[in-house]
């Protein structure tokens, strides 16, 4: 891909590596800001759309087992419409 858009090999290698990162342990920005200071602030905006582009498909488990997901990546507003809400009637 870097050959045919005429970008730096050097720039999609790097994003591979946080991309993967950053799916695997579900922390985008984490992961966003890793890559700027591995690599510089000038390719910014795309390692913040790969690292967010990989979060959104990894799922919801990662590397470590004990981590726990305080929100829903999909579906939230269909979980709040199943989501009981206690009325009271008097």
């Amino acid at each position: 891909m870097a050959v045919i858009s005429g970008s730096p090999i050097d720039l999609f290698a790097g994003l591979g590596f946080i991309a993967v990162f950053a799916g695997a342990v579900n922390k985008p920005i984490a992961c966003t800001l890793m890559g700027i200071e591995l690599f510089g602030t000038e390719y910014t905006v795309y390692f913040a759309i790969a690292c967010f582009t990989a979060y959104y498909f990894s799922g919801h488990s990662g590397i470590y087992h004990s981590q726990q997901l305080a929100v829903s990546k999909f579906h939230q507003e269909k979980e709040a419409e199943l989501t009981p809400i206690e009325t009271k009637e008097t």
